[in-house]
């Protein structure tokens, strides 16, 4: 059976939006906590996590917006579809979460050089493991819908969320510590640390995000699939040449076939059709076109 790939889009996508607003509404909670105590007892570390946590917000909202204007359906002016604005906005958040990177990793470096008198707070401690262990059920939350709907923008929200964990993890450490030193160098040391963690995060989304948007071939593991999967349709006596690209969370496939050259057009189309029908409805590869050739089989 071949499969509906817009029902299938149109399915993710209530999957992702409800994933992605129950984001946002942990988000302004967290942003309206974190931001409130971080005022009270003028806390900037806590200031900071809460403009962290700001951050998912905006992103949160890019992807709502991604959803509505990257539909796969195809018009006069996009002949493949708009998928590839997926990529981009992944491209975006990786850029974010390096820039929330870059901005621990100056808060840090300018606590170990300065560091600040601290005082240990249970509120500002409450407060941070609250945050820690929601944003970390978000990335969980996350994932698990980023691999069912196969969503790269899904897995990259879910990973910005990781980073705001770290984030509170570092600040964590620091608040504690001041209970035992009353400065916050150990605060700033671990700052410094989260934020390069933060950095492989945010290259970890970067290279596939660009791979997509340069039509990366599909790994080699779904071409011997693709090609095992074509050889075994009947009347294919050969794989002439198989070229694949990766469009958004789907493939591209071109293949050429090799059929018997004395076979009548009609019958070679019929083996055609079938390899193209076998290809679409596995589920496994994604694949959002197809496009088969027939070349006739050496004579031996």
């Amino acid at each position: 059976m071949k499969r509906n790939y817009l029902a299938e889009y149109a399915k993710n996508s209530k999957i992702i939006l409800r994933v992605t607003i129950i984001g946002i509404v942990a988000n302004i909670v967290l942003v309206a906590l974190k931001l409130t105590l971080g005022l009270i007892f003028d806390n900037l570390s806590v200031l900071s996590d809460a403009l962290h946590s700001a951050t998912d917000l905006f992103t949160s909202l890019f992807i709502i917006v991604a959803v509505f204007i990257s539909k796969p359906k195809r018009d006069k002016k996009h002949n493949y579809g708009h998928e590839k604005i997926e990529p981009l906005f992944i491209l975006f958040f990786a850029l974010a979460i390096a820039g929330a990177g870059a901005l621990l990793a100056w808060q840090g470096i300018k606590g170990i050089i300065s560091p600040k008198a601290s005082e240990f707070n249970w509120y500002l401690v409450s407060v941070t493991i609250v945050s820690l262990c929601i944003k970390e059920a978000l990335f969980w939350y996350g994932m698990h819908y980023a691999k069912k709907t196969k969503s790269e923008m899904l897995k990259a929200d879910a990973w910005h969320s990781r980073s705001d964990s770290l984030s509170s993890v570092a600040v964590l450490i620091g608040l504690v510590c001041s209970f035992f030193i009353s400065t916050n160098i150990a605060e700033s040391i671990a700052v410094l640390v989260v934020s390069i963690m933060i950095a492989k995060i945010a290259f970890d989304i970067f290279r596939p995000a660009v791979n997509q948007l340069i039509d990366k071939a599909a790994s080699e593991e779904v071409c011997n699939k693709i090609n095992d999967i074509a050889i075994t349709a009947e009347g294919v006596d050969a794989i002439d040449s198989l070229r694949t690209r990766v469009f958004g969370n789907s493939i591209y496939v071109d293949i050429v076939i090799a059929v018997d050259g004395d076979l009548h057009v009609d019958k070679a189309n019929e083996i055609s059709r079938a390899v193209h029908d076998s290809l679409e409805s596995e589920e496994d590869l994604r694949i959002k076109h197809c496009v088969v050739s027939i070349v006739p089989s050496e004579k031996k």
